[in-house]
């Protein structure tokens, strides 16, 4: 394994590096308001599993960041080496959490250590442990080669917790972090709006450009919509939905596509039949993919918003197989043709779990399925839990969304392995799988990792137990005001805006 060196310097990365203006600044004035479309389960990222980061990013600081073009830039950190299953980090000196605590080595390597305990994020699955080289040295173990373990460490998995929050249990609304702005839990309204003062400790003050921010919890897309319109908030983020079309043609909004996408797609978790038998068969699971009339999909459900899609990643990735293009495209006859060489030709029935916001989308999916003999029920669960939920054996399948910007590592993470996040009845992976997801971790190199991963997303077409249905952009509603706001910044990947720098819009 070569050795990878990191260094930046600091006004680079944090200034030109992350797009945001390094000037010092007034005094932190005004109000932004953002909204965000599932309800809040925690402000412990490391117990985060699903949507809800534009909660946390107030508070917490990751040891990277991302930069416009996507690259890790460095944040809590300094720099990286990578050394085979060892991996240096150098963290900034000076910083001290919201409630005096300090950030040294220590305080990280305690963060990542329970992240991995906790075995929620994806992103620290390959770390074995952390520990302090010296005061402001991390040091991070792996247990396999990790080409993608920076870019981890720019989320959930990067986010440092005070040691004094990591010991509460009622961290899920007391968070206490080193971002610029602190929780008041005395101005949030349970349900209904979390607010965010500024920190009086932060490190980098002149990057506080607001008095107070606002996270609204909306999950109602017309109610957001609505939010948007009258102003009560200046942002907010969307799903491809009728309210997201409204956006893009209403004159004083306008609907941003960040960079990435959504790539919505069908888990069958119970491949080996043990809740539904009928799941154990390829044929069935062929003739699922080929009864979803992706195109009508995309414009009555998506509104345009879309693409058909047949693999986890986007056009333009360097992942991409473009001979998977169709490969398992709507064929009626095609997908009854399988149902009846299958052992289940009169078919079979089976639950789905559903958040509001995936309702539509299901519904057209029970229709598609029906087609050809499968009643799906749709089952709702409380909003906010689908991934929680989709990590046990609650039901034999589940519906998600894979963001396109992430390393394809995290499909054996999430979904090959045996342990696998959304992996709950325990399937054991084909060799081939296998193989490719132990050999896509080898190198540093795209061009040599892509060639992999596109042999791997052609044998996932081949056992179907992965349907993918539609890319869409990762959307997020604005108004006119904060479309022209120079400091709105959205983060790369993310439906959220990078607080560092950010003024309110007036």
């Amino acid at each position: 394994m070569r050795t990878l060196i990191r260094s930046s310097i600091l006004s680079l990365a944090l200034g030109a590096g992350l797009g945001l203006a390094t000037v010092a600044q007034a005094e932190p004035s005004g109000t932004f308001k953002y909204a965000e479309q599932v309800k809040l389960i925690t402000m412990d990222p490391q117990q985060q599993s699903g949507s809800g980061v534009p909660y946390l990013r107030p508070v917490y600081e990751s040891l990277f960041e991302k930069a416009a073009d996507g690259t890790a830039v460095p944040l809590l950190a300094t720099g990286y080496e990578i050394d085979g299953l060892n991996v240096t980090i150098p963290l900034r000196e000076g910083v001290s959490f919201s409630n005096g605590e300090a950030f040294n080595a220590e305080v990280a390597a305690a963060n990542i250590n329970r992240g991995v305990k906790l075995g929620i994020i994806e992103g620290l699955k390959t770390v074995e442990s952390a520990e302090a080289a010296d005061e402001y040295t991390l040091r991070i173990t792996l247990k396999e080669p990790d080409p993608a373990i920076i870019d981890s460490l720019c989320y959930t998995g990067g986010m440092m917790l005070a040691p004094a929050a990591m010991a509460d249990p009622t961290i899920d609304r007391n968070p206490v972090g080193t971002g610029p702005y602190v929780h008041s839990k005395d101005q949030s309204r349970e349900g209904e709006v979390q607010v965010y003062t500024p920190n009086p400790t932060y490190w980098d003050k002149d990057m506080i450009g607001l008095a107070r921010y606002e996270v609204w919890e909306i999950p109602d897309d017309t109610a957001r919509l609505n939010a948007l319109k009258t102003g009560q908030i200046d942002a907010g983020n969307w799903l491809a939905n009728p309210q997201a079309a409204i956006i893009d043609r209403t004159a004083g909004l306008k609907l941003i596509r960040n960079t990435g996408g959504l790539n919505y797609h069908v888990i069958i978790s119970d491949r080996e039949g043990t809740m539904v038998p009928a799941f154990a068969d390829r044929n069935v699971r062929l003739a699922m993919a080929h009864a979803i009339d992706r195109a009508a999909f995309g414009k009555a459900v998506l509104f345009g918003l879309s693409e058909d899609s047949y693999q986890p990643y986007a056009k333009g990735n360097w992942a991409y197989n473009p001979d998977l293009e169709g490969v398992y495209a709507y064929d009626l006859d095609k997908a009854k043709e399988y149902m009846a060489k299958s052992a289940f030709p009169d078919g079979f029935s089976f639950d789905m779990p559903s958040i509001p916001v995936y309702q539509s989308r299901l519904e057209a999916l029970a229709g598609f399925f029906k087609e050809i003999g499968i009643t799906m029920n749709i089952a709702p669960v409380e909003p906010g839990t689908l991934a929680r939920r989709s990590r046990t054996t609650d039901f034999p399948a589940t519906n998600l969304v894979w963001n396109t910007n992430t390393d394809p590592k995290f499909l054996a993470l999430r979904y090959i392995y045996e342990d696998a996040n959304y992996n709950p009845f325990k399937v054991k992976p084909s060799e081939e799988l296998l193989a490719l997801a132990e050999a896509g971790l080898e190198s540093v190199e795209n061009s040599v990792r892509g060639p992999i991963y596109q042999k791997m997303a052609a044998k996932l077409a081949d056992e179907a137990f992965l349907i993918f249905v539609a890319n869409s952009p990762i959307l997020i509603g604005a108004s006119e005001k904060t479309d022209a706001n120079p400091t709105v910044v959205y983060r790369y990947g993310e439906d959220s805006i990078n607080l560092r720098g950010l003024k309110a819009n007036d």
